[in-house]
């Protein structure tokens, strides 16, 4: 016979530390991203808005390295004394240096709403966005003269140093000459083709730098490149598995053909704005991705995938995994670094 009065049970609390390993995962997806910024904890803004100023298709390839808080937006003075240049046209000066020779796609800055119209004039009306969204971009800016005094306290501007670049290097002669005196010995080491043009257009006497060096350090072509090698490694070991009798070449051009698309289908997937764009994104994606892995089972004994050794299929089946955990880590990193853009900053 059992007696029960005296059993006591302790309930033991619930691990409370699951929301700090959340928090944990949510940092790591975010490192180094543009979230790391000063501005960007100060501030709520406007992921789109950042994504879009800086022409990149995807919030998360934002990152404190091509992102810059640059403080001389707030501080600009008048058109013709900045662009003489006085001393606050070489401190803008030196940020453009760094911006072409670093690579960066985007300057965030805190301006005064009573110095927003001024910004607008000397840069242009085009190049200044409104990223803090308390302030909608389609607002009237205060004129330089302080407007209508109403706007209190300070906005986040955000403007493309790229675009800014390609204005003035066709702007007027006084803006192509300040392009000229500031930007002079530029090293053009890893600017795009299109920002070359425009220092070209500018004649902007940059640091002299051999075609193929440049090449080499452009990102874009050592991404292609590295797709371009893995696909040719991809397609080698299929030449010892066991039971494969295709053609190891019909492979290797399959794996070619479709790495271009494949990197548009991804893009498209995550970053395109419209729901059809998005989803011919997936089937672009689904479709060159599984078109290799297809035509490697299709290929084995008397065209039979199965006949395939355990191990082979686990290596496939390990490469898709890998592929769909690589591509959903990328979303969620866009995710997470959208909703810390968004979040109250620390005043």
């Amino acid at each position: 016979m059992h007696t029960t009065g005296t059993h006591s049970f302790r309930l033991f609390p619930m691990p409370e530390h699951t929301p700090a390993s959340c928090s944990s995962v949510m940092d790591l997806m975010a490192l180094r991203s543009v979230t790391e910024l000063p501005v960007t904890r100060r501030h709520v803004l406007d992921p789109e808005v950042l994504r879009t100023v800086a022409a990149v298709d995807r919030v998360g390839d934002l990152t404190r390295f091509n992102v810059a808080e640059v403080p001389e937006l707030a501080q600009i003075s008048a058109p013709e004394e900045l662009l003489a240049p006085d001393e606050r046209g070489w401190a803008l000066g030196h940020a453009l240096s760094l911006a072409v020779e670093h690579g960066q796609r985007l300057w965030l800055s805190e301006v005064p709403r009573e110095r927003l119209g001024l910004l607008r004039s000397v840069l242009g009306e085009r190049l200044v966005h409104v990223a803090s969204p308390q302030a909608p971009d389609g607002v009237e800016a205060p004129q330089a003269d302080g407007g209508d005094g109403t706007g209190e306290g300070s906005v986040v501007v955000a403007v493309s140093p790229r675009r800014l670049l390609d204005e003035w290097a066709t702007g007027t002669p006084e803006q192509i000459r300040y392009l000229r005196t500031v930007l002079e010995g530029t090293d053009p080491l890893r600017v795009s083709r299109h920002t070359l043009a425009a220092l070209q257009e500018a004649k902007v006497d940059l640091v002299p730098r051999a075609g193929i060096v440049r090449l080499l350090h452009n990102p874009r072509f050592l991404a292609y490149a590295t797709v371009f090698i893995y696909s040719s490694l991809r397609a080698l070991p299929a030449v010892y598995a066991p039971g494969f009798r295709g053609n190891p070449w019909v492979l290797w051009a399959i794996d070619i053909i479709t790495a271009v698309p494949y990197t548009w289908g991804i893009i498209a997937m995550v970053a395109g704005k419209r729901r059809r764009i998005r989803f011919a994104g997936f089937l672009v994606t689904l479709i060159t991705f599984v078109a290799p892995y297809v035509y490697f089972f299709l290929a084995g004994d008397d065209g039979h995938g199965n006949q395939y050794p355990g191990w082979v299929i686990m290596v496939v089946i390990g490469l898709v995994l890998a592929t769909f955990l690589l591509e959903g880590g990328r979303w969620l990193r866009d995710v997470v670094v959208g909703r810390e853009l968004r979040a109250p900053g620390d005043g």
